[in-house]
């Protein structure tokens, strides 16, 4: 990685993001637009919670659970806004697109540290600002953490894989402080640590990394008393019994096809490949299988799955290069993006209330991820011949 990595990263991450904020505005008018316009419901807890000022009677929704927890973001727009003299709201769009912007300049420089050339990094990158859930739901609903805890857990991870340990302490605690999402990081770690360096390095780099974030996040739960909002065994038992109810109508297709697109016939394709992955990358496979797990307890399905892009997009990539050998470069790069691209423009992201748990079946999406996937292994299949 180099400075030109970096400001080919930012140039990408910026253009991308100006593109989801340019379609949210084209539907809701210029930005900010107000909080009455998005039909779900978090975004008003933080927007309470950034407007908490020392002295001023809090808002209830600031005391409600998870919510109460992730105060950084809101604390950091508090500060800008006071700054600046803007609003809250201006202050929540524009920190929220620089955040975004830096995620995808991040995951550029993951996959770059992933061994692969500036193309197919940047190719990586338009993959993930065409998934809705990564960058276009927070042009919309854009009070919320989550740009900052993306852009965190992938700094985390290039960190971590770099062992950056002393860095490493200081973004854990912004991490943990942000949203409970960062405790991916330390999950990751730990196992890419403990596969190569031992366990008694292991343990010490770890224990140096993150126990000031955990630290801080244990304190955090002292100091603030939830008030509202329900335990996490209760949000468990609703939200299985809800994914179980639509598992074959909708949760299905949004948790595979309805997060990711064309993301999905891409990984499928090396599936006969997936045990040699797994035991060279088993880290990776920890941190998918914990964002989908998080699916358990939380509604945002896609919100939380684009989580797992920096162990998803690397295979996917690997796919695309075997696909190239076959269709050349510029026919399979501008069909996969170009998939990606339909999947992007047909998924509502705005309008309808429940979206982020209920996101309807486009079978256009399937059909043509199903044509691509079969393509693939006719294509895969010529190669290997």
């Amino acid at each position: 990685m180099t400075r030109r990595d970096v400001v080919i990263g930012l140039l990408a991450g910026w253009l991308l993001v100006l593109l989801s904020a340019a379609v949210v505005a084209s539907a809701l008018g210029p930005p900010p637009h107000r909080p009455r316009q998005v039909k779900e419901l978090d975004h008003y807890r933080y927007i309470a919670l950034a407007e908490s000022l020392p002295g001023r009677p809090a808002d209830p929704g600031t005391r409600e659970r998870p919510f109460c927890y992730r105060v950084l973001a809101p604390a950091l727009v508090q500060a800008l806004a006071g700054a600046t003299g803007a609003s809250v709201h201006a202050a929540f769009w524009a920190s929220s697109m620089a955040f975004l912007a830096a995620y995808l300049a991040a995951l550029f420089l993951w996959l770059r540290s992933s061994g692969f050339a500036t193309a197919l990094a940047l190719v990586g990158t338009v993959l993930a600002g065409l998934t809705p859930g990564a960058v276009r739901w927070y042009a919309y609903q854009y009070w919320m953490p989550d740009p900052l805890c993306l852009l965190l857990v992938t700094l985390g991870l290039l960190l971590a894989r770099r062992r950056r340990t002393a860095v490493l302490a200081i973004l854990g605690v912004a991490g943990l402080l942000t949203r409970e999402t960062y405790v991916l990081v330390p999950a990751w770690a730990a196992v890419v640590w403990l596969r190569e360096d031992g366990l008694r390095h292991a343990a010490r780099r770890f224990v140096l990394a993150f126990a000031p974030g955990l630290a801080a996040w244990l304190l955090l739960r002292l100091m603030v008393e939830a008030q509202g909002g329900p335990s996490l065994v209760e949000a468990a038992r609703e939200m299985l019994a809800f994914r179980a109810r639509h598992v074959l109508d909708n949760q299905l297709y949004f948790a595979s096809l309805g997060s990711f697109g064309v993301l999905v016939p891409l990984l499928l394709l090396r599936l006969t490949r997936a045990g040699a992955a797994l035991r060279a990358r088993p880290a990776d496979a920890v941190l998918v299988l914990l964002a989908y797990g998080s699916l358990a307890f939380a509604n945002n399905t896609d919100r939380l799955l684009v989580y797992a892009l920096p162990m998803l997009l690397p295979p996917a990539l690997r796919t695309l290069l075997g696909l190239e050998a076959v269709w050349g470069r510029a026919a399979a790069v501008a069909l996969v993006l170009g998939t990606q691209a339909w999947f992007y423009a047909v998924t509502p992201g705005w309008g309808v209330a429940g979206l982020s748990v209920y996101q309807p079946v486009r079978w256009s999406v399937v059909t043509l991820c199903g044509a691509l996937l079969a393509a693939g292994l006719v294509a895969l299949r010529r190669r290997d011949v």
